[in-house]
């Protein structure tokens, strides 16, 4: 089977099935795992979880083209220094290694997807994708990969099937995996699935902004600035900064810095022995019950129980 070139230089070793590799996916900041699973002659799962900013390595162009599904967290990617493009929880993007990104990075420093690699030369004349018109050739020309990255936003038939494929991970058995991979195939080459196209983008200066109003967020959870004056500050209209953080983070400023507070919040309720109405204090919350319903509805228990 061949490989992609970023992976050449990591340690691998044998799963628990022999179509089943571990990468040790090396990073200067975060930890990652991952596993490769050689499905058919030239068609390969990669499923991925990063606990990190980036994972982001200088590629070479290679012939393989990656079909890349978000499960939980989200994705940045940026193919020129001026637009970017996120992935959110059942997104799908599809792209040529013939034009690799200059930058991705995940924006809640977490990931957990996958990606079917096809390699257009060894997939010729295999009889399982020709059975089903699976073509390399078709799915390039479709989506225009010798120019452009598509995202997709979560269709529901196929978030079905890739449900099934992650649920059957622990305990993985080729054939399931290898009818998984073709019907994910089938749909992404399928003219009759209908997917819709997220064409969202946005300028790099803006997302430069964006991120800094994110900093200045988390450096003072304790107060609640108004996004009108953050959006001032920073050179955004208020749409801009609204629809921007959305898009980068998933959820509004608000609901960010809530979470954000919440997940810190629970680290200091594990590491320390601070009372909780001390800990709701430091991240603005003077009424200890508004904190513990906030507390409840991020982590799903109260703070005292979490505690426990």
């Amino acid at each position: 089977m061949p490989e992609l070139n970023y992976l050449r230089n990591d340690r691998k070793w044998p799963g628990s099935r022999d179509y089943i590799t571990h990468v040790d996916f090396k990073l200067d900041h975060g930890r990652a795992g991952m596993e490769l699973y050689d499905i058919f002659p030239g068609v390969q799962l990669m499923v991925s979880e990063f606990f990190a900013e980036s994972c982001f390595r200088t590629g070479e162009k290679e012939n393989a083209i990656g079909i890349h599904h978000c499960l939980r967290g989200r994705f940045e990617c940026a193919f020129d220094s001026r637009s970017f493009i996120y992935m959110g929880e059942g997104d799908i993007s599809i792209n040529s290694q013939m034009h690799p990104p200059i930058s991705s990075s995940f924006p809640l420093n977490y990931f957990y997807g996958s990606t079917i690699i096809l390699y257009p030369e060894q997939t010729k004349g295999v009889p399982w994708l020709e059975a089903f018109g699976i073509s390399t050739e078709a799915i390039t020309e479709k989506f225009s990969l010798n120019s452009r990255c598509p995202v997709f936003r979560r269709n529901e038939a196929v978030e079905h099937v890739y449900g099934e494929l992650y649920a059957c991970l622990s305990d993985p058995e080729l054939p399931f995996l290898r009818l998984k991979i073709l019907e994910l195939l089938y749909h992404v080459q399928s003219r009759q699935t209908v997917l819709e196209e997220n064409k969202e983008y946005l300028p790099g200066n803006v997302v430069s902004r964006i991120k800094h109003v994110r900093e200045h967020l988390i450096e003072n959870p304790e107060r609640r600035i108004g996004l009108r004056e953050l959006a001032k500050e920073h050179g955004l209209s208020l749409t801009q900064l609204k629809d921007g953080f959305r898009q980068i983070y998933g959820q509004s400023p608000y609901a960010y810095l809530r979470d954000y507070k919440m997940h810190l919040a629970a680290q200091l309720l594990r590491d320390t022995d601070r009372k909780v109405s001390e800990i709701a204090a430091e991240l603005g919350y003077q009424n200890p019950s508004k904190f513990s319903e906030a507390f409840q509805a991020v982590i799903g228990q109260n703070p005292r129980a979490y505690r426990k």
